[in-house]
């Protein structure tokens, strides 16, 4: 102990004084990375609960899109203000036009951030920003489809409606599957049950970002009945008992101005990633621009949402699929294009 007091004393001693300035220099250089450490983590644990707050206000935001911008803007500013945002720390809330107008709104947050080392170098603090940008859409692409093409003609929201008929009343409807994953009565039952492995394109989409993925699917010939009835009574089989009713998978949407529009109750929401869901009996199928008895080649105009319900007419050789076209507003995982009012399936997702 006593030689190095000696040490520093002969280093900081000396006549020309170098040790002491060398002394003060690194310390200097010390306090300097310890503002940099320590005021840049700063600067970025606010960035971050920044973001949090800009994605929460552009997400609640959105959903008065495209109907009312005013309550929309007016959304965004209470869950902005819930995540911790001051008045003055927001910076402006936009809603513009993208695919459709008013289908965009982004909310701009920003915050100044006092320094604590910094000032020890003249830096007494920054200001950091974050932007959220959330659309309203339709569904433009996906995968997950069940093998069950549908005319728009043929969409009555609300009323219970066969979604395919079978060979015995083909005056009526389409009694052919789509191939979407391919031909066979095997591949079609496998589409059924756990949805399509392909992803497609419809038309609402102004351009298909993957240029492998097509809008185009065709059709198989025959009635299939046997693949239909297996494999839609598999997705009844394993639906829960308190999923299999109309009522306890869809609530009313009260954020929109039509009356027939619902959510999906998070326990029957087969589209969310967790918790894992009890229901099966919500699928999505094609809309597409034609039938034809055989094998044809249609053209996916979009997608729309359905109910199951049980099988009441699937014996011997004939199996309708019966159930009701939904109007719901909901994220099923896809690329969001725009909005389009006829196909009742509205998604909001950040996109920025």
């Amino acid at each position: 102990m006593i030689r190095l007091t000696r040490r520093w004393k002969e280093l900081v001693g000396g006549e020309s004084g170098q040790g002491l300035v060398l002394a003060a220099a690194a310390m200097v250089a010390i306090v300097g990375v310890a503002s940099l450490v320590i005021d840049a983590g700063g600067l970025l644990q606010q960035r971050r609960e920044l973001q949090s707050a800009a994605d929460a206000a552009a997400l609640a935001g959105v959903r008065g899109l495209p109907w009312s911008p005013s309550e929309a803007i007016s959304d965004a500013e209470e869950w902005a203000a819930k995540n911790g945002i001051a008045p003055d720390e927001l910076e402006s809330v936009e809603v513009g036009t993208t695919y459709d107008t008013n289908d965009t709104l982004t909310v701009t947050v920003r915050r100044d951030v006092p320094f604590l080392f910094g000032r020890i170098v003249g830096v007494d603090g920054d200001t950091v920003r974050a932007t959220a940008t959330a659309r309203v859409g339709s569904p433009g692409m996906l995968a997950g489809l069940r093998p069950f093409g549908v005319l728009e003609s043929a969409i009555h929201y609300g009323a219970v409606t066969t979604l395919k008929y079978d060979a015995n009343n083909v005056t009526s409807g389409n009694f052919g599957p789509l191939a979407i994953d391919g031909t066979g009565s095997s591949v079609y039952k496998d589409t059924i049950e756990y949805g399509s492995e392909t992803a497609l394109c419809s038309q609402a989409m102004p351009y298909c970002p993957d240029p492998s993925v097509s809008t185009e699917v065709s059709t198989e010939p025959g009635g299939s009945v046997g693949p239909t009835r297996q494999g839609v009574r598999t997705l009844l089989n394993n639906t829960g008992p308190d999923c299999d009713e109309f009522s306890e998978v869809m609530v009313p949407d009260d954020s929109t101005e039509d009356p027939e529009d619902y959510l999906l109750t998070d326990r029957c929401n087969p589209f969310q990633a967790s918790p894992p869901s009890d229901s099966q009996r919500v699928i999505i199928a094609p809309v597409i621009d034609q039938l034809c008895n055989g094998s044809c080649d249609v053209t996916i105009l979009y997608f729309a949402m359905f109910f199951l319900e049980d099988l009441p007419h699937c014996t011997g050789n004939a199996c309708e699929v019966q159930g009701r076209f939904v109007k719901a507003n909901v994220d099923v995982g896809g690329l969001v294009a725009a909005y389009n009012p006829n196909t009742g399936l509205v998604m909001w997702r950040l996109v920025q």
